[in-house]
């Protein structure tokens, strides 16, 4: 299920095809910098690798409608076990391949890691950095989002990158990566949106919605019940005054307001405060109450003194 939302989120992202040739360049830039390679004795390939076929096809749409005249080859090759293959798009040529590469690094940036100067770039960039090595965990278990890469400048950049667009997000290590995370809910579908996956934002803002009136209706009901188990041992607390000065002195020895606030207390075991006042003659406040009922407890406590302990 957790795959399945991720997998779903990264085919909606491969769809995602930019009109601007800024943010066209800057997304190739991103799968290049997480899993290209420039190579040849003469630099004459251009190599852009993914696991994912919906990937695959993304780059060569964008290359075509960047050089229309672009040489291209696209290779598969298959693990020995053929549970997992790599898609590579290959520029052709050393000409080629320099034109697209110059272009990667002619991006206009806003400082030294890279970070694309545009707005439009950088939600570019981004989608094509989470293309390459991002993940999402589906939300209905926990709010994960990660981006890997093996390089610290290059997970320096997206940090910075997602700083730059005012989401917050942390960086460590796992089995020799490095990995960009996201745990905050609301920063999660933020960059959703910014990155254009708005299926996945909607699903992803459903499920969120939905946990967040399950988590209130918790505290509610755990509140109400703590609420309500108080009362109760203050009324415990209140019979069992009210019984031994019964027992020592009777109730007929307590004052008038005091003697009938017992005598409901006795006939309304579990009754609030609130309902005790309403049942007195005139009406009495909450706080009556409470400061006649501690009066009785003041009592009770002087009785205890009294009687001799067994």
């Amino acid at each position: 299920m957790t795959m399945a939302f991720s997998d779903d989120t990264r085919q909606e992202l491969a769809r995602v095809i930019p009109s601007a040739r800024c943010c066209r360049v800057a997304e190739l830039s991103a799968f290049y910098e997480m899993s290209g390679f420039l190579l040849g004795r003469h630099n004459q390939f251009l190599d852009f690798n993914t696991s994912s076929p919906f990937v695959a096809r993304k780059i060569l749409i964008m290359l075509r409608g960047l050089y229309p005249d672009l040489p291209t080859q696209v290779l598969l090759v298959r693990s020995r076990s053929r549970r997992s293959q790599v898609c590579t798009v290959r520029v052709l040529g050393r000409r080629s391949a320099g034109q697209v590469y110059q272009d990667f690094k002619d991006q206009s940036v806003i400082d030294e890691l890279g970070v694309p100067r545009k707005k439009c770039c950088r939600r570019a960039y981004l989608r094509g950095a989470f293309l390459c090595g991002g993940s999402i965990t589906n939300p209905e278990r926990t709010y994960h989002l990660e981006i890997s890469t093996e390089q610290g400048w290059l997970a320096d950049k997206i940090l910075a990158t997602l700083g730059s667009l005012d989401l917050e997000a942390g960086i460590t290590e796992r089995k020799g990566s490095l990995v960009v995370y996201m745990k905050d809910g609301g920063q999660i579908a933020s960059l959703l949106s910014l990155m254009g996956a708005h299926s996945a934002l909607l699903h992803f803002e459903n499920v969120r919605v939905m946990k967040d009136m399950r988590n209130q209706v918790n505290r509610l009901v755990n509140c109400e019940t703590a609420n309500v188990d108080k009362t109760v041992k203050a009324a415990v607390a209140q019979l069992e005054d009210i019984e031994l000065i019964d027992a020592v002195i009777g109730l007929e020895e307590l004052p008038p307001k005091l003697r009938e606030v017992a005598r409901l207390r006795r006939e309304h075991p579990y009754a609030s405060l609130q309902e005790l006042g309403e049942m007195m003659k005139p009406k009495l406040s909450k706080s009556g109450v409470n400061y006649r009922l501690r009066q009785i407890r003041a009592k009770a406590r002087q009785l205890d003194k009294l009687v001799p302990k067994s």
